[in-house]
């Protein structure tokens, strides 16, 4: 009888010869290589997250294990950087990437229990046992880089199986010579300015420059706002319009030093014998895993830093997950009296969780679109939304614009993570294909570009290569519609509601929970027409409207919905700059 074999990733060389598989997840199985598997006989291993009530639970002791994790490695880093700061401090440093590793950890954990189910004798290949796990420099290579990379999760899992002793499977080596992923160069502003307004900032940036040691009133970093807007903003404001381009410099960083010996992180376990095993686990390889900027880098960071401005108040959207430059440099400025503002870069129904909580507990205050769910949160209009058609498209295409999330999971959200992303691809194909011929002839769909579950392929595979947009960006997708179909409760929800085109969303509900805030709008929604969680609701009304979907947009009930979606989701005011304005002059004067 031939030995069953457990397939971590899509990494063929662990695939074996002809052994039964049991694939731990539906990202093993890339579709582009579906020649390979199909041919084989193997079972695949269903989500843990699937279970919703599970995702919960786990969020609950993740959010606690953060916490108690962040104390700890705190203390460790005010030790090696001779420090002694508070948690709040490390929180805005460290946070964002512990806020991913914690979960990534913890999800992979969860997939080899799932695994444990299996009886008889068991295998697995490991590959690569002479190359280490790679090291990230910072928060956004690991994210971008190494948690969705098949190399880097099967060194993890591999790392896991050599931990655990509840399993029992016997383990092949073989060597293969790989690569490592391709880093990716920091992004910057450097390269042609053709922008009349990027021009301005520049110039003027280059100007105050010689001024730098004299404190800001307001420093603006990764805002959202477009150009021209943050213009009539610093106007308003009396400001002098900047860049502040120091921020995107490139960092070069020391080398990382040998970590093989690196002592372990005192973390506080838990009582449960299978949360204490994870949280050794977690002991061993938190100090491996740390980017090279908490650790060796910090600092180049710090030093860097000193010689940047001072602000009194400190405006991101962004720069507080995915510039360490600016993490050290607002930590610093926060310690010294600074306020931290920091602003929603998208949204429509916010997740029930999704980062801990985290930029709501650094920042004095936090800018959300809509309604508020939480105490130092303040509403202001969206910095993102700017689209408004002037003229309607009668004739226009219907636009279904489709979403994707990575093949493992990098986070403990009220979204579908990994595998379940398939679940609004299987939603839409069947959609698709309830729609008659004279609908589906006007459809154009728009996956994500290079999307990690390869949608765009299956869609050509099970429609037609005709089928996918060509325009090149969402708003122009949105402007030439005459109807807009959203697949996900977010951003772009908010931008097809906020142009005026006739819009509606079909989403699996299930696995985008939501703030409890937004159920009378979802019930408001639905009754409308304008949010289906069945493909066959949203096929039977767009058949019904297809033909004038305006009347329909402008119909009572349609408008009564709609005002109630801009009441709890978006800030609509004649003057969303004066709002912005006066919300930045009160923080002056204070």
């Amino acid at each position: 009888m031939l030995r069953r074999l457990l397939v971590t990733t899509a990494l063929e060389a662990s695939w074996g010869d002809n052994q039964e598989i049991i694939f731990l997840g539906e990202w093993c199985k890339r579709y582009s290589k579906k020649h390979l598997w199909q041919e084989r006989k193997y079972h695949t291993l269903d989500y843990h997250w699937r279970d919703r009530a599970k995702l919960k639970i786990d969020h609950t002791y993740l959010e606690n294990f953060y916490e108690a994790t962040l104390l700890s490695l705190s203390k460790y880093l005010n030790k090696y950087h001779c420090k002694d700061y508070d948690v709040d401090y490390w929180r805005i440093i460290i946070g964002p990437w512990l806020i991913n590793y914690l979960p990534v950890l913890w999800d992979r954990w969860e997939l080899i229990s799932a695994f444990s189910q299996y009886e008889g004798e068991l295998s697995t290949i490991v590959i690569n046992q002479d190359v280490p796990r790679e090291i990230p420099n910072d928060y956004k290579y690991a994210v971008n880089n190494l948690y969705d990379s098949h190399l880097w999760n099967h060194q993890i899992f591999a790392s896991i199986l050599n931990h655990r002793v509840d399993i029992n499977i016997n383990k092949e080596t073989v060597s293969l010579e790989c690569t490592q992923n391709v880093k990716i160069a920091n992004q910057t502003l450097q390269g042609t300015l053709k922008s009349f307004f990027r021009r301005i900032l520049d110039k003027s940036s280059e100007f105050l420059e010689r001024f730098h040691s004299t404190k800001s009133e307001i420093i603006f970093v990764q805002t959202y706002f477009p150009r021209k807007v943050l213009l009539q903003l610093f106007f308003r404001l009396g400001l002098f319009p900047r860049s502040w381009k120091k921020f995107d410099q490139i960092i070069t960083y020391p080398p990382k030093s040998d970590r093989k010996n690196i002592e372990k992180i005192k973390i506080p376990f838990s009582k449960e014998s299978s949360k204490s095993s994870f949280e050794s686990f977690v002991s061993e390889n938190i100090l491996y895993d740390i980017p090279i900027c908490h650790l060796e880098g910090y600092d180049s960071l710090y030093n860097i830093q000193l010689d940047l401005y001072k602000a009194e108040n400190i405006f991101t959207a962004n720069a507080h997950f995915g510039n360490e430059l600016f993490k050290v440099w607002a930590a610093e400025q926060k310690k010294q009296g600074s306020k931290l503002i920091i602003s929603s870069h998208g949204g429509s129904f916010n997740a029930l969780f999704s980062v801990f909580d985290h930029q709501e507990k650094i920042s004095d205050f936090r800018i959300v679109w809509g309604k508020k769910w939480f105490e130092n949160q303040v509403r202001l209009p969206a910095n993102k939304l700017h689209l408004k058609i002037r003229s309607y498209n009668r004739q226009g295409d219907i636009s279904l614009i489709d979403n994707d999330f990575p093949n493992y999971s990098y986070r403990c959200a009220a979204i579908p993570m990994g595998p379940l992303s398939l679940e609004t691809y299987e939603q839409v194909r069947r959609l698709i294909n309830l729609l008659p011929t004279q609908i589906r002839n006007k459809l154009k769909v728009r996956p994500k570009r290079s999307g990690k579950w390869e949608k765009e392929l299956r869609y050509i595979d099970e429609f037609g290569s005709e089928i996918i947009s060509t325009e090149s960006s969402i708003d122009d997708t949105i402007a030439k519609s005459r109807l807009v179909i959203c697949t996900y409760p977010m951003t772009t929800f908010a931008q097809a509601m906020f142009s005026g085109v006739p819009s509606i969303i079909v989403y699996c509900e299930e696995y985008f929970e939501a703030q409890p805030i937004y159920k009378t709008l979802i019930s408001n929604l639905k009754d409308a027409g304008i949010l289906h969680t069945t493909e066959i609701s949203a096929a039977n009304h767009i058949a019904q409207i297809f033909d004038d979907p305006m009347t329909w947009w402008n119909s009572k009930k349609v408008k009564l919905a709609r005002s109630l979606f801009n009441d709890i989701c978006l800030t609509i005011d004649d003057d969303p700059i004066g709002l912005w304005t006066n919300f930045f002059k009160r923080l002056s004067n204070n």
